[in-house]
């Protein structure tokens, strides 16, 4: 658990004038990432992975994702907004895709791209590969940044598991900057590329080339952050505006959240599993690591309950959000909208591949294997002299977590209450 030298920039941030000190946020963290100094809550960014479940559990809204803003749009000459298939969820069964989409032209953006369309491109890039790589078993999809971070921190040895292609948002941004540049004659410098995301880890991953994003998005703007305008923008479209056409995909794309069931049309007989929910996601983890889902094919694994529909940047509630969702996919047919000879050049060329270069990222005590033993051993030591209690008082998430702390120097014994009187009565 050394101190990374470069530490990477988180999603999530804490807002300190607004926090109280609740340790709510700390309770709520799933890989005890959350640590409480001089009664305001702090991020270890090497325990993070960026989950958003201290977005969610925060009272006080003290903690909160680092997206960028519709002023940070404005300083390119072009600028292009990716939306995400779920912000169609959001608004009830009465709007439809394609009204959202119009709305969101009217709100100022050059290009306003449809996410879903995208998700329909890689659902079959994906299909193609796994067909032409018949010795990769149980691959993993490469879609949500909280299965990449939990890869390379938790389980770096299925990390030749991953599927190399890209992303639906990084496809898209890779093609519509491609696209302009051509149409256009601008340099790519000019042109703005910003996704609409309900999820707080994507907000920072475009700016992580290791996990397989990189600089051909710009920013990243948050679902809840538009929807008050996009809400009002919809009440003044008129019936000319309602006519205009920019929504294409059909239900796969928009049911992304299942897509594995998506690749399994590609993949015919063999088998796939879809998985939401970060308690869900890591237990799969675990029993691909064991070897015991070798009969799976493919494994997409989203973090977020009901996947990216409850993501902590939405707005709707996820069960409301899915029945939008499922009346979506009957009205738009659940076959894709495109077809594989539309994307194909695409394949052969290489579109779809990622430069992915992912590393290892697991937390040490020591590089030296002789001095991180002592160091275990002082831990275990420690932790059997704490009371064992899950208060929180010491800042840390509990008792084991606060002798790691005390160990690597990131904390004071002293910081346990309990401990201090327990010493001074053995003392009496």
């Amino acid at each position: 658990m050394n101190e990374p030298a470069s530490r990477p920039e988180l999603s999530v941030r804490v807002n300190e004038a607004k926090c109280t000190g609740c340790v709510v946020c700390l309770r709520a963290c799933p890989t005890q990432a959350v640590r409480l100094r001089n009664g305001r809550a702090v991020i270890l960014p090497e325990a993070c992975v960026e989950c958003g479940e201290c977005i969610r559990a925060c009272p006080q809204r003290a903690v909160g994702p680092a997206v960028s803003t519709i002023q940070d749009t404005a300083q390119y000459k072009i600028n292009v907004l990716i939306v995400s298939r779920v912000l169609y969820t959001q608004f009830g069964e009465e709007v439809s895709p394609n009204e959202i989409l119009v709305a969101l032209c009217k709100m100022g953006f050059d290009h306003v791209v449809d996410g879903a369309l995208y998700c329909e491109w890689v659902q079959l890039a994906l299909g193609e590969w796994l067909r032409n790589n018949p010795q990769v078993r149980t691959a993993l999809s490469p879609t949500c940044p909280v299965v990449m971070n939990l890869i390379v921190k938790r389980f770096p040895e299925l990390i030749p598991n991953v599927a190399p292609i890209l992303s639906p948002r990084r496809v898209a941004a890779r093609h519509i900057r491609r696209t302009l540049t051509r149409r256009l004659g601008l340099p790519p410098s000019d042109i703005g590329v910003f996704h609409l995301t309900p999820c707080a880890a994507k907000t920072v991953a475009f700016r992580r080339p290791s996990y397989g994003e990189s600089p051909e998005i710009n920013g990243s703007l948050g679902m809840q952050d538009l929807f008050g305008p996009i809400y009002q923008k919809l009440k003044t479209l008129t019936d000319e505006d309602r006519d205009l056409m920019s929504f294409r995909a059909g239900g796969a794309g928009l049911g992304y959240e299942l897509s594995a069931d998506g690749v399994s049309r590609a993949l015919m007989a063999e088998r796939t599993l879809s998985v939401t929910g970060l308690g869900e996601t890591l237990e799969v983890l675990e029993q691909v690591s064991s070897g015991l889902l070798a009969d799976f094919r493919y494994i997409e694994c989203n973090t977020c309950p009901d996947g990216c529909l409850g993501g902590p940047l939405t707005v709707d509630n996820r069960f409301t959000a899915r029945a939008t969702l499922r009346r979506l996919v009957q009205m738009y047919g659940t076959m894709p909208r495109v077809r594989f000879r539309d994307i194909e050049p695409l394949i052969r060329e290489g579109f779809f591949k990622t430069d992915r270069v992912m590393t290892p990222s697991q937390m040490v005590l020591d590089e030296n294997p002789l001095k991180a033993m002592k160091k275990m051993k002082k831990i275990n030591d420690l932790t059997a002299r704490l009371p064992g209690r899950l208060c929180g008082v010491c800042g840390a998430p509990d008792c084991r977590t606060l002798a790691e702390d005390v160990v690597m120097g990131r904390a004071d014994l002293a910081q346990c209450p309990f401990h201090t009187l327990d010493e001074k009565e053995k003392g009496q």
